[in-house]
C-alpha cells in the first residue's frame, strides 16, 4: 500500500493501523496484523538461501521473532517440530508502503518425520510513533480488514455460489486471531502460487483492466446483494478520512504542500496552465469538494467498495501461453460503503496505463457495467440493476473523486522508488521535506499523467471542487 499523503490524500496513504472499538467508538493504538502461509519450498535451493532485501533501512522490532512465530507454526503446519532458522527483512522497497511496517519471514522448519521445509510469512505492523502514525490513528483499517476476511468476503463468494458461480475475491484468510491489543490475520501467500503484480509505473494494459473491472463489479454486485439480505454494513464502513473532525489537519497539510505544487505545475509545460491553478483553489476549497463526494445517497445504486483499488493492491497468475489466469484484490483494509464511481475514478486514475487511461475512459465503463449487470442478475438482485447511462451519470456526479486521486495518492504511486519517500518525511514542515513534496510533483511520470488527466477534467466539467 504506498503513497503519498497530503490534503488530498486517499485511502492507504492515510495509514496507521489502529483497533477500532464499535463500542466505544475510539481508536486504540496498540496493533499489528501478521500475514502468513505456510508454503513448500527445497531447502536445497541455494538461489533462495539468501533472500534478498529490498529495504536495508528498515527497522524491524524487535518483537518479530521466533518466539512471536512459534505459535502461529505450531497451529498452521502440519507436523511441525521446531524453527532451523528464521530471517526478517523487507517486504517493499522504500516508497512502496507509506502506511505500516510490511516484513517479509522466511522460516525453516523441521518437521517431526525428520524431513525439512521453508515456510513464508508477510508480517504487517503499525508504523512507530515517530513515523506518521499519529495521522491514522482514527481510520479502523485493521478491523475493517478483519471484518473484510472473516465476514463479508466468504458471504459474498458463497452468494455466488448458491449461484452456482464459483468466483474469487481475495486470499483465503487461514487464520484470525485478536486480543485487546492486536489483530493477527493469517493469509495464503499469492506470490508462491505464482501471483504478482504489474509494475505501478507502468500501469494496467486494456487485457489486464478488463479483469480488474469484470472482478471489480463481482464485488460490488455480491455487496449490493448482501445489503439487501443483511441491512446496513458496520458503521465502521460509513467512516472516512473526510470529515469535519479531519478538517484541521487536511487544511494543514494541504497549505504545507500547496506553494510547492503550484511551483511545480508551472514546470509542466502545459498550455493554460494557470486556468487549472485558477480552477483547483485553496485547500479549504478543495476539502470542501472531498466533503461533498464522499456525501452517500442511498436513493442511488450504492456499494462496498474496495476503497485502496490500484495496482499494488490487485495481483495475477498466468496461464503458460501467457494469459491472465487469476486475478485477486489485496489490502482491504479501507473498505467504504458509497457509490461504485469511487472505486471506478480511483482504478483509472491510478492504474490504467497511459496510453489508454483517457482514451479508453468510456469502454472501461462499459466493461465494468458487463459483468456488473450480469453478476447482480445472477444474485437475484431486487431492485432494478443500473443502467449504463446510469452509471455514467454517476461517474459524472462523483467525478471529483478522479481529481482527488490524482492530486493525492497519485502523486506516490508514480513515484518511482526512494529511500526518503516516508509518511513522517512526506508530513514534516521545513525545507528538506518541501524538497521532497517537489520532487514528487515534477517525477516525469506524475507529470506525464497529468498532462493527460487536467484537460480531461475540463473536458467532463469536473475539474473545479
Amino acid at each position: 500500500m504506498g503513497r503519498e499523503l497530503s490534503i488530498y490524500l486517499s485511502s492507504e496513504t492515510v495509514g496507521r493501523d489502529p483497533i477500532y472499538s464499535s463500542s466505544k467508538r475510539e481508536f486504540k493504538s496498540k496493533i499489528f496484523k501478521v500475514v502468513t502461509v505456510p508454503v513448500k519450498m527445497s531447502p536445497n535451493n541455494k538461489s533462495e538461501d539468501k533472500p534478498v532485501n529490498p529495504n536495508e533501512g528498515l527497522h524491524i522490532p524487535k518483537w518479530v521473532n521466533e518466539d512471536f512465530f512459534l505459535p502461529i507454526l505450531e497451529q498452521d503446519m502440519d507436523q511441525f517440530d521446531k524453527i532451523v532458522n528464521f530471517t526478517p527483512i523487507a517486504a517493499t522497497s522504500p516508497g512502496e508502503n507509506y502506511t505500516s511496517i510490511m516484513i517479509r519471514v522466511i522460516v525453516d522448519i523441521l518437521l517431526k518425520d525428520g524431513s525439512e521445509e521453508k515456510v513464508s510469512y508477510i508480517l504487517k505492523t503499525m508504523l512507530e510513533a515517530d513515523s506518521g502514525a499519529d495521522v491514522v490513528d482514527s481510520m479502523g483499517l485493521f478491523p475493517k480488514e478483519r471484518m473484510m476476511y472473516e465476514v463479508h468476503i466468504p458471504q459474498f463468494v458463497k452468494l455466488y455460489k448458491e449461484a452456482g458461480l464459483d468466483v474469487e475475491l481475495a486470499p483465503k484468510c487461514l487464520h484470525v486471531a485478536s486480543n485487546n491489543d492486536c489483530i493477527t490475520l493469517v493469509f495464503e501467500d499469492l506470490r508462491r502460487q505464482k501471483f504478482q503484480n504489474v509494475d505501478r509505473l507502468k500501469g494496467f494494459d486494456l487485457p489486464h483492466m478488463r479483469r480488474v473491472l469484470q472482478k471489480l463489479a463481482e464485488l460490488h454486485a455480491a455487496s449490493a446483494v448482501a445489503r439487501e439480505i443483511n441491512g446496513p454494513f458496520d458503521p465502521l464502513y460509513c467512516m472516512s478520512m473526510y470529515s469535519e473532525a479531519s478538517r484541521p489537519l487536511f487544511e494543514s497539510l494541504g497549505e504545507m504542500r500547496q506553494v510547492q505544487f503550484l511551483k511545480a505545475m508551472r514546470t509542466w509545460d502545459l498550455d493554460d496552465i494557470e486556468k487549472y491553478i485558477s480552477a483547483i483553489g485553496s485547500p479549504t476549497d478543495f476539502f470542501n469538494g472531498a466533503l461533498k463526494v464522499n456525501q452517500v445517497d442511498e436513493n442511488e445504486f450504492n456499494v462496498l467498495n474496495h476503497g485502496d483499488c490500484w495496482a499494488n493492491n490487485i495481483m495475477f497468475n498466468y496461464k503458460e501461453n501467457g494469459e491472465i489466469d487469476r486475478t485477486l484484490f489485496v489490502d482491504l483494509q479501507i473498505g467504504k460503503w458509497g457509490t461504485p464511481a469511487q472505486d471506478l475514478w480511483y482504478l483509472i486514475t491510478t492504474s490504467a496505463s497511459l496510453d489508454i487511461k483517457v482514451k479508453e475512459f468510456d469502454h472501461f465503463i462499459y466493461i465494468y457495467h458487463e459483468r456488473l449487470a450480469e453478476c447482480l442478475k445472477s444474485l437475484n438482485y431486487s431492485k432494478p440493476i443500473p443502467t449504463l447511462r446510469d452509471l455514467h451519470i454517476l461517474m459524472l456526479k462523483y467525478g471529483f473523486w478522479g481529481l482527488l486521486t490524482s492530486m493525492g495518492v497519485l502523486v506516490a504511486i508514480l513515484l518511482p522508488t526512494d529511500k526518503d519517500a516516508n509518511m513522517k518525511m512526506m508530513m514534516a514542515p521545513g525545507p528538506e521535506a518541501d524538497a521532497l513534496r517537489y520532487k514528487t510533483f515534477v517525477n516525469p511520470y506524475f507529470v506525464a499523467a497529468m498532462k493527460q488527466l487536467f484537460p480531461f477534467f475540463e473536458n467532463k466539467g469536473i475539474l473545479s471542487p
